[in-house]
């Protein structure tokens, strides 16, 4: 149980932090676990939980359902080389995923969602002995001037800029 000092400490400091978001124009907020969404200026970009496979001598890949919510005047375009994802076994090991789909768009004041293998797909170079079920996933997508990470611990995904 939490007394009352403490919960009015930790609201102060969270809205502290909303704050300081709002005012740089970036933002974060998780909403149940199953999916994240970061906010920088008038674009919110959103992760859902991905689907990983491979290792044991084959690719690792990362296929998920990414949202783009433009709500300004300007088209917002990601190129493929602004987008990647490290896997991180839990021996320390790392793998580059390469994305592997077109470039990513969002029409002025539109809605894009991009899904699955066709649309938003990674995936290493080359086959590697770890497994994907092992370690955690760092997607990052670089937009604008920041760079947007989505971290997947195999339980949740969580969303904020570096």
């Amino acid at each position: 149980m939490m007394d009352r000092r403490t919960f009015l400490k930790l609201s102060a400091g969270a809205l502290a932090l909303a704050a300081a978001g709002a005012l740089t124009g970036c933002s974060s907020q998780v909403e149940d676990g199953s999916h994240a969404t970061v906010s920088v200026g008038n674009v919110d970009f959103t992760c859902a939980t991905p689907f990983t496979s491979g290792g044991g001598g084959r690719q690792l890949t990362y296929r998920t359902e990414f949202t783009i919510l433009n709500k300004s005047s300007e088209t917002v375009t990601i190129a493929p080389e602004d987008i990647n994802c490290i896997f991180h076994d839990t021996d320390g090991t790392e793998q580059t995923l390469k994305f592997k789909s077109k470039p990513l768009t969002a029409a002025p004041y539109q809605k894009a969602v991009y899904t699955g293998s066709l649309q938003f797909y990674l995936e290493t170079e080359n086959g590697v002995e770890e497994k994907f079920d092992t370690g955690t996933y760092e997607l990052r997508v670089k937009y604008g001037e920041k760079t947007i990470v989505f971290f997947y611990n195999r339980t949740t995904v969580t969303g904020r800029i570096v």
